[in-house]
């Protein structure tokens, strides 16, 4: 369907892509810890649970569009398609990422260090990971 040359820079952008995501991702959990731990939630359990609720819609929002979300669509061939796509996901498992975050401190504030349910955090993102490269390598 497309020829290999494009493949491969499209596969070299979107590791790229993910490399990028993870850093950020880890730029912005030590300020949104030291944030949380810092503002009223830390003692106020109820206002905590209810940012993570809201917190959650955005996870759910953005794993249903990350999901939803196919390179089949892509013209593999054309950059700006690809880097369209690239932003598309990319913005999409940022979101997911950094509500993860979010969630994995806004529970620890409200039942302390749970290693499961952390576990099962970093769980979803590989997931949402995991699905772009696969679908990345259906299109091919």
């Amino acid at each position: 369907m497309y020829n290999n040359v494009n493949m491969r820079k499209a596969l070299i952008e979107n590791i790229i892509k993910n490399i990028v995501i993870v850093g950020l991702l880890i730029t912005c959990y030590f300020p949104a810890k030291d944030f949380l731990l810092s503002s009223e939630l830390a003692t106020n359990k109820g206002l905590a649970g209810d940012l993570l609720v809201a917190i959650s819609i955005l996870i759910v929002t953005a794993s249903f569009g990350n999901f939803a979300f196919t390179y089949d669509k892509t013209k593999m061939e054309k950059f700006s398609s690809r880097i369209l796509s690239h932003i598309t996901t990319g913005l999409l498992m940022f979101l997911i990422g950094l509500s993860i975050e979010m969630s994995a401190i806004l529970s620890g504030i409200l039942v302390g260090n749970f290693f499961i349910l952390n576990i099962a955090w970093v769980t979803l993102y590989l997931a949402s990971v995991s699905y772009d490269f696969w679908d990345f390598e259906r299109a091919g």
